[in-house]
């Protein structure tokens, strides 16, 4: 009987953690919104086997003997206590670790390990249609509509970045925001060379390498596709005479205009910086990947 119950305790342990993290907010730190049902539908079926392992208990304490199986296995739990404690401790240590180890958001120290993207999205390469020099567009007499396609050509992978790019093109100044931030990065890189000169406003967390010097270093944010173990770090390069006075995994709102520059090299886009501002994390640190991006 002993075992059933606490069988049942930690069922109930880890369905509990699970609700926790949801009423506290901090489930987003583990996990992107679109799996949020699955973990909550898994938290009821902890509970539903811990109720079975009280059950069982309760058959046992009345002397009722469970059914047999007909598998000539002995489902007996040992009569070890070291081997007992040491199954039941596999399942408990992780369990009391989530309950006791403070929380904390992905940062520079995980992102030196997975190397930052500076250029949007690696699945997008800037193929020779999209590198070709830009026609000069603005001598001739054209229609608005033609010198956009004429600075934003594509192909069938890369037809809903150029659309958003017209989009992105418009605007006075390019906001890369929390929604589409993966997108807009990989469309201001594809099309680098319609978007020079461009003022872009960007938020993210301080990261630095050696490499970069004094003056540089890249504002990232952390994507989660499925959960915080497959998160991988984006963002831009940013040029800024002060820049080394602020620290690593510092929070900051930067206003700049895009350029590219050489490093490691490669050609990347910069922004060369006209105005930072230090701002706090937000609630929910990671961006997701745009499932329905398309224009």
């Amino acid at each position: 009987m002993i075992h059933h119950l606490l069988r049942a305790t930690i069922l109930t342990g880890f369905a509990f953690f699970i609700v926790y993290l949801f009423q506290t907010d901090e489930m987003t730190l583990y996990i992107a919104p679109r799996m949020e049902l699955y973990v909550k539908l898994s938290a009821i079926g902890l509970y539903a086997a811990a109720i079975y392992q009280i059950y069982a208990a309760l058959q046992k304490r009345m002397g009722k003997q469970e059914a047999d199986c007909d598998c000539e296995h002995d489902h007996e739990p040992s009569p070890s206590i070291a081997k007992n404690t040491l199954i039941y401790g596999l399942f408990l240590l992780p369990l009391a670790l989530g309950f006791l180890a403070p929380t904390g958001t992905l940062g520079s120290a995980l992102a030196a390990k997975k190397g930052v993207s500076l250029s949007g999205s690696p699945s997008f390469e800037r193929s020779d249609l999209i590198t070709a020099p830009v026609p000069e567009v603005d001598l001739a007499p054209v229609s608005e509509e033609k010198k956009l396609d004429a600075l934003f050509p594509y192909d069938e992978y890369t037809i809903d970045h150029a659309n958003y790019g017209k989009i992105l093109y418009s605007q006075p100044a390019i906001e890369v925001p929390e929604k589409q931030f993966i997108e807009t990065l990989t469309t201001l890189d594809l099309y680098r060379e319609a978007f020079l000169g461009k003022e872009v406003v960007l938020s993210g967390f301080v990261y630095r390498e050696d490499e970069m010097g004094k003056d540089r270093f890249a504002v990232s944010r952390f994507a989660m596709n499925c959960c915080s173990a497959d998160a991988l770090p984006y963002g831009l390069m940013i040029e800024w005479p002060k820049g080394n006075e602020y620290a690593a995994d510092e929070w900051v709102s930067v206003k700049g205009t895009l350029k590219t520059t050489s490093y490691m090299d490669n050609e990347i886009i910069t922004l060369e910086a006209t105005k930072i501002e230090r701002i706090e994390a937000p609630a929910t640190p990671y961006v997701y990947p745009d499932l329905e991006f398309a224009y």
